[in-house]
């Protein structure tokens, strides 16, 4: 079995517990609050961020050239998507640079980021790839579901069905695809090099973050309260 396979699997009640998510629900039918949207994609910001940082953490360490090509290929891919992200969605939300300046990372943000650059430092590329994997491929996964459904056609916000719709991007799809069998070809090349049961731990931790990710703006989360969980 794939490393990929194992980890899907034992990620599959986390995956379809985001996918049932009030959070993700709400951009589907179109009823999830505009207040909510804008504060998750703020977060999501500073998960960019750091999510590039780690890709650039890599390249200066590595001589692997097939980590090397996939790695700068997916940024294009990721600042792709990301400028017509903000070109589009953030300018309907008046997202500005001021408002992105002024945002503080919540708790759930920071200690997601916190485990993606843990898996780096004290481990190897390997185990941060396996880190990042889960939030493209989960993302992937949910939207493209969304997509057969098409029952997001049948929301009042566009605002929600231009998101939804983003994720038909083959550019996208085709980046996600190449980092699984990346991942997949480096556990099979290198095992001797990294250690298994942690390498699953990474990707179900970070598939465990992803819930809470959702959660966070529906609370809304705050620093100096634990929240009390709810939905809307």
């Amino acid at each position: 079995m794939k490393f990929s396979e194992l980890a899907h699997k034992e990620t599959k009640m986390l995956w379809q517990s985001s996918k049932d998510h009030p959070f993700i629900k709400g951009i589907e039918h179109g009823t999830l609050p505009l207040s909510a949207f804008k504060s998750y994609l703020l977060q999501d910001n500073f998960y960019v961020q750091n999510y590039l940082a780690i890709y650039d953490k890599i390249l200066s360490t590595t001589d692997d050239n097939k980590i090397i090509q996939e790695l700068q290929s997916g940024i294009l891919a990721i600042n792709d998507y990301d400028v017509m992200q903000q070109k589009n969605i953030y300018k309907q939300l008046n997202i500005t640079e001021k408002s992105i300046h002024e945002t503080h990372m919540l708790p759930t943000t920071y200690h997601y980021i916190c485990h993606m650059h843990h898996a780096f430092n004290e481990y190897n590329e390997i185990h941060a790839l396996s880190a990042l994997l889960p939030c493209p491929w989960l993302y992937l996964e949910i939207f493209e579901e969304m997509l057969a459904r098409k029952d997001y056609l049948q929301g009042s916000e566009q605002i929600y069905i231009d998101f939804i719709e983003s994720y038909a991007d083959s550019n996208f799809q085709t980046y996600v695809h190449k980092m699984i069998a990346l991942l997949d070809d480096l556990v099979a090349t290198r095992f001797n090099e990294i250690q298994i049961d942690i390498l699953l731990q990474q990707f179900v931790y970070s598939s465990a973050e992803e819930l809470r990710f959702w959660q966070m703006t529906l609370l809304p989360e705050e620093w100096n309260k634990y929240p009390v969980a709810q939905s809307f």
